[in-house]
């Protein structure tokens, strides 16, 4: 077992880092929230476009956002699990019943209460607003769902039969 003195260091295939510096490179809260905010904009605006499996995905990219900061910063961990078991449950709900008028009300209500976390948190500055337009680059309408395609990826080749 190594002494207290010796610096543990994990070694990739690029590289040799402390623990210090793997910690370091992890991301801060501001830049965890930021990718919260992305999804939460792409999520209602594919809700609208009728694209109910990608509202699905984008909820799951929060849940799994707000997972990663209470593990990286504890000192958010009791909001964050309020948030999940008294905000997301409705907005599931909305989405698994592919009720706009519910996802709506569920959605605004999340953001009310995240923005006011956001204020008990001290940073009463920070209010997130829905962005007026929909996101680009991404198809919000329904999406027919296709045969999957028989690919297969191997020695480095992707190849499609």
């Amino acid at each position: 077992m190594a002494g207290l003195s010796e610096e543990i260091r994990v070694t990739t295939e690029e590289n040799e880092l402390s623990l210090e510096e793997m910690s370091a490179a992890l991301p801060d809260t501001p830049a965890i929230m930021e990718k919260v905010g992305h999804c939460w904009w792409h999520l209602i605006y594919a809700a609208r476009g009728g694209n109910w499996g990608l509202a699905g995905y984008y909820l799951r990219r929060v849940a799994k956002l707000e997972n990663a900061l209470k593990t990286l910063r504890p000192k958010h961990r009791e909001r964050l699990e309020r948030f999940q078991a008294e905000a997301l449950p409705p907005v599931v709900d909305a989405i698994e019943a592919k009720d706009l008028e519910q996802l709506e009300r569920a959605f605004a209500a999340a953001t009310d209460m995240a923005n006011v976390m956001h204020g008990n948190s001290g940073y009463p500055y920070i209010k997130w607003v829905l962005p007026s337009e929909p996101p680009a680059g991404l198809q919000l309408a329904p999406v027919e769902p296709a045969e999957p395609a028989d690919v297969s990826v191997g020695n480095g080749q992707v190849t499609q039969g």
